[in-house]
């Protein structure tokens, strides 16, 4: 049996029930495991107390501060730090255990690791060996103390380990993304304190730098399909960047827009009755001015995806019926939900982040007052985009989500689209749209829907031939920005209007990536 190695690991986690004991377990010959915990509210602690780690609980503040701190609590004075998603193969530990037995001469040591999204390991691009320093000793060494990419300084000799670390980087494309989004905020919140003002040319040269370096000077290419997913990334990751910053950086003092609302009530003189839907989970923020909003309808129905936040509570203080439904990613499923809970002779559709405005309430009322031809309306979506509303781009649109009960059914689960059995009529008059209140709202809110899209597109189409999707992949996003930026004119909008072209054109980059990932994934099977 191998003897324990005099050496410290130094794992940090918040909410890794699912990664920490393959980690823990990887380095089991240690003689000391010591794991500084953000408060996990899941079963890390748990995990790690039962395979014998000695765990510390603090808040991250700043990740530099956070890695020295946890570094103090180790006993030995030579430290192997891990993160949750990172195992150190029985090589290295064997290595580890060689190098100590002969009294280095370095005071730390760099060591590969091999990146992982899901099952495949990404051998280019930069991705690999990308080795760190994750070998020292602990007098020798400290991190810097700021947010973001805290950089390593020790003094003394810096040496080279042949064995790798496996570092299990990402589940899938989705939660690439969603750290992406997180390091790109706080990465733009470091340079706004710094007060850089990166400009857009710059930015934009940058963006091309780094998806050329990745796909061609770090030989992307070799990865195929991965190695340009994750090239567009890396060159996204700058312009996202700069977007945060110059949102950030925009005037503070500039008028608030005004939320207009039609809160007033109405009697219901011999008019057909009308009842508002909203599908809706976690919307504390939001669903009160909504609400506020459509206080004059005869009845409210909220279709709720089991929120864990006050959502239902504030529908409750409206008088809503709220019917609770375990969201899966079917919106048509969700919206017909409400159709049927409905008693209402007419129905309009709204999310939570949507503003019925006074002139179409008075409008609305007009059609319920009158006999009409129609058994739907389709009417004006004012969407506002980062405190701004949309003129171009072709974000001012119609909607089709007012009708007649009976006469209307929505199909399909992420784009769905109300099928009308009769004549659609059209409404001039407006309802405002607020859908994010900042781009990382709007980051993580696509992250999610593109995952469902992704699927759906699975579902529907099967796997598709590699080179096919790869055309989908290149040509598809650059026609949507051409569309909304030049066709429709989202140049007019200034850098509004090119932030908002360049957004979207990730969704749809987004959205075939994660297809694409399925496809892979379903050959495997």
């Amino acid at each position: 049996m191998k003897e324990n190695i005099p050496i410290s690991i130094v794992i940090i986690t918040k909410n890794e029930k699912d990664r920490i004991k393959e980690c823990l377990e990887s380095v089991k010959r240690a003689n000391e495991v010591v794991v500084l915990d953000d408060f996990s509210q899941d079963d890390t602690v748990e995990i790690a107390r039962s395979l014998g780690a000695k765990v510390y609980q603090r808040k991250m503040d700043i990740e530099g501060k956070h890695r020295n701190y946890a570094y103090s609590l180790a006993d030995n004075e030579w430290i192997l730090s891990l993160d949750a998603d990172e195992r150190a193969t029985p090589e290295l530990m064997d290595e580890i255990e060689a190098l100590l037995k002969t009294a280095p001469t370095a005071n730390g040591y760099n060591i590969a690791r091999r990146n992982y999204i899901g099952n495949y390991w990404v051998r280019y691009g930069g991705w690999y060996p990308s080795a760190q320093l994750k070998l020292f000793k602990k007098s020798e060494f400290r991190y810097e103390e700021v947010e973001v990419h805290p950089r390593a300084f020790m003094g003394g000799e810096c040496g080279n380990l042949k064995s790798d670390i496996i570092h299990c980087s990402y589940r899938d494309i989705e939660d690439f993304l969603i750290k992406l989004n997180n390091q790109t905020t706080r990465e733009a919140q470091k340079q706004a304190r710094a007060e850089k003002k990166m400009g857009f040319s710059r930015s934009l040269r940058r963006t091309i730098d780094r998806f050329w370096r990745s796909l061609v000077g770090k030989k992307g290419y070799k990865d195929g399909s991965w190695g340009f997913i994750l090239a567009v990334f890396a060159g996204f990751y700058q312009i996202l960047t700069f977007a945060k910053l110059w949102e950030m950086l925009l005037d503070k003092n500039q008028p608030m827009v005004q939320k207009t609302q039609a809160g007033s009530t109405m009697q219901n003189n011999e008019r057909q009755a009308i009842t508002a839907v909203l599908i809706v989970k976690n919307e504390e923020e939001k669903i009160r001015n909504c609400l506020e909003s459509i206080k004059w309808v005869d009845e409210i129905v909220v279709v709720d995806g089991m929120s864990t936040d006050k959502t239902v509570d504030i529908c409750n203080e409206y008088g809503a019926k709220v019917i609770q439904h375990e969201f899966e990613g079917d919106f048509g499923l969700e919206r017909n939900i409400g159709i049927d809970n409905s008693s209402g002779d007419w129905i309009v559709q709204l999310d939570a982040d949507e503003i019925v405005t006074e002139a179409f309430k008075k409008k609305v009322m007009e059609v319920l007052s009158c006999p009409t031809e129609f058994v739907a309306y389709k009417f004006r979506r004012k969407n506002f985009f980062l405190g701004r509303p949309m003129k171009y781009g072709g974000w001012y649109h119609y909607s089709l989500h007012f009708f007649k009960k009976g006469f209307a059914r929505y199909k399909g689960r992420v784009h769905h689209e109300l099928i009308v059995n009769g004549k659609i009529g059209t409404l001039e008059e407006e309802i405002e749209h607020y859908p994010f209140k900042d781009i990382e709202t709007f980051i993580a809110r696509h992250n999610r829907y593109t995952t469902y899209e992704a699927i759906e597109m699975y579902e529907q189409k099967g796997s598709m031939l590699d080179k096919k999707l790869r055309k989908k992949l290149i040509f598809r996003p650059l026609k949507i920005f051409r569309k909304l930026y030049i066709k429709k004119k989202g140049f007019l909008e200034g850098m509004h209007g090119f932030i908002f072209a360049v957004l979207f054109s990730w969704v749809d980059f987004s959205r075939w990536a994660k297809y694409w990932e399925i496809c892979k994934n379903d050959e495997k099977l």
